[in-house]
């Protein structure tokens, strides 16, 4: 796509996103980029543009010459409110929707639900709990008062019933149209500066293609009406970043976290009826990637202070995903993670140069974890902890070449793939992969280069 077919810049501003690219470097790796624009191209395998898919299918790449390009020719917003975001990122129409400043999904004009504390609540949440169990058998006035209420009335051996799942059921679903944006397909969303992001919401990419995330601290998706399940807890159902049935996706240059690590979750804990002690579990996934999605790069982002950080591939039935599932993961740090780094089931994935760090409450206990025919093409990557680095397991592939401190007991001797194959790739050695990581992983760490104002519509 040229750039005069841009809608809504001008010359000079279709000029500097020009010199932006070139500085950028984009299809190799190892070249760190220096700022961020709206024309840069992906790397790995959001910037696949074959006209096949691994499993044979005809496919119509966004762009011949980049795979994926987002929103780039639509037109351009800058945010600044819940509702704006919401109503850009779900609309129809190619945009590039810019994010100014730190948006609360929770903050409806009372302050924000997300407490401070693992064991605390605020104002906004205590009134939310009240109002909706008034008039039920488990009336709650305060959030740590449902807390008690909804664990004392459940047998933690079985799933939740009875007029206590009824009513948690209804509050999920309520909760979960307010934090939840389902982004559209043809969008590029941008963090302007080191701030800028999502708090206390979920991104959700479900059956859409050609999406593009970059700059942005996503953070604390909490969840305060967990299940219990049966024999496995009190388990929260929304993921931070979840990706599903979708193709060309790049999520580049983001910093994805949760506020309470899973040592301050251990603390919150309440009896159930049948007098077992069950932890307040207020998170699910932090960025899952699920049924057959496809052409997808997760690159130069932090994931941090999380337990269950990465699906990929939900379910040993899920056959379907084979010969898809097409994702690299480059130049991240995964830091106090604590484990799924990532799992892995079916995918054909390359993880090359990630930095692996037990972060400040060395939550880490699990890394890569291969599962069912899973297709692991491993490169330069730097592991803190080597016993630490891979799970005990045989299932599917997994190859290695330069890695430091993985353990080298379950590797494979030959790749079943090889990214070169499919895009241009330049590994640079783990060392220098990690000390990259340190300075370049996440966001606010790379200068975005802004469309020119005077194009810039702000959202009336």
């Amino acid at each position: 796509m040229k750039f005069s077919k841009m809608r809504g810049l001008t010359c000079a501003a279709a000029g500097l996103l020009m010199v932006g690219l070139a500085a950028c470097g984009s299809s190799k790796a190892s070249k760190a980029q220096n700022v961020i624009t709206i024309a840069d191209t992906p790397i790995g395998w959001a910037s696949y543009a074959k006209d096949t898919d691994l499993a044979g299918g005809k496919i119509t790449p966004p762009s011949a010459e980049k795979g994926t390009i987002g929103g780039f020719g639509g037109q351009i917003v800058t945010v600044k409110t819940r509702d704006d975001f919401i109503k850009y990122a779900e609309s129809e129409e190619p945009m590039v929707i810019y994010v100014d400043g730190t948006i609360d999904m929770t903050d409806l004009g009372n302050g924000s639900m997300v407490p401070d504390t693992v064991t605390g609540s605020t104002f906004a949440l205590d009134k939310w709990i009240a109002e909706r169990t008034a008039g039920t058998g488990l009336a709650s006035s305060s959030y740590h008062d449902w807390k008690v209420k909804y664990t004392a009335s459940q047998d933690g051996h079985f799933d939740e019933s009875g007029e206590g799942a009824a009513v948690r059921a209804k509050m999920d679903k309520e909760w979960g149209e307010l934090i939840d944006v389902n982004i559209n397909s043809n969008k590029t969303i941008i963090g302007l500066g080191a701030n800028s992001g999502l708090f206390g919401g979920s991104l959700f990419i479900k059956n859409k293609q050609n999406v593009i995330i970059r700059n942005m601290n996503i953070t604390e998706c909490y969840n305060p009406f967990p299940a219990v399940e049966s024999n496995d807890g009190l388990n929260a159902e929304w993921d931070t970043v979840t990706v599903r049935t979708s193709k060309y996706i790049w999520i580049d240059h983001c910093t994805i976290s949760s506020k309470f690590s899973p040592k301050d979750i251990e603390k919150d804990k309440f009896k159930s009826k049948d007098g077992e002690m069950m932890k307040w579990q207020v998170h699910d996934g932090l960025l899952d990637i699920t049924n057959e999605s496809d052409f997808v790069t997760v690159s130069w982002c932090i994931l941090r202070n999380h337990d269950k950080t990465q699906l990929i591939g939900s379910s040993d039935k899920k056959t379907g995903d084979i010969n898809h599932q097409t994702i690299s993961l480059l130049h991240n740090w995964y830091d106090g993670c604590g484990q799924r780094l990532p799992m892995v089931r079916f995918a054909t994935l390359h993880i090359a140069n990630n930095y692996y760090s037990a972060g400040a409450d060395n939550t880490w206990q699990r890394g890569i974890d291969r599962r069912k025919d899973c297709k692991i093409y491993s490169e330069g990557n730097y592991f803190e902890d080597e016993r630490k680095s891979v799970t005990s397991r045989s299932d599917g592939s997994m190859y290695d070449v330069g890695s430091v401190n993985l353990m080298k007991n379950w590797l494979n001797d030959k790749p079943a793939w090889n990214p070169k194959d499919y895009y241009p790739f330049t590994a640079v050695k783990a060392t220098e992969a990690k000390n990259q990581a340190l300075t370049l992983a996440g966001a606010g760490k790379v200068p975005v280069v802004n469309a020119d104002p005077a194009s810039v519509t702000d959202p009336k």
